[in-house]
């Protein structure tokens, strides 16, 4: 089998020590320049991307890493990295445990983002209030 190369690749960065595929995650590392840390050896790499394009590095660098990468794994893919001091953390929109945000309603009255509905509020599986032809109005 073929040995396959990532170093040319732009947002994946091949570890030249330990040949570990760290995978740069599009949000955080689309315009970025700074330092990030190989998930296998824990070696710094200085590097450079502009539009989700590598342009700077990666080169050896002393110092505290500035990101970690979002994934990482061996070149035979079976070794992957998940614990935080390895890989980042996901980012969420909201946090994980919240389910729904508060009630606001438009300037017609009409809801625009809806609460948690309760069993009382449902008839089978159908809000009530959309049955019932009725404004909703969140539990008090």
């Amino acid at each position: 089998m073929a040995e396959i190369s990532y170093s040319h690749c732009s947002l994946l960065l091949e570890c030249p020590k330990c040949q570990v595929i760290n995978y740069m995650d599009p949000f955080s590392f689309w315009n970025f320049s700074g330092k990030i840390k190989c998930a296998g050896c824990d070696s710094i790499y200085a590097v450079g991307f502009t539009n989700g394009q590598r342009v700077k590095g990666p080169d050896a660098a002393q110092g505290p890493h500035d990101r970690l990468p979002g994934y990482a794994q061996s070149k035979d893919f079976k070794t992957d990295y998940k614990t935080p001091d390895k890989v980042s953390l996901p980012t969420y929109a909201r946090p994980p445990d919240q389910k729904h945000g508060p009630t606001y309603k438009n300037v017609r009255g009409k809801p625009v983002s809806a609460g948690k509905l309760t069993t009382a509020d449902l008839v089978g599986s159908r809000p009530r209030f959309i049955l019932e032809g009725k404004p909703y109005q969140p539990p008090k």
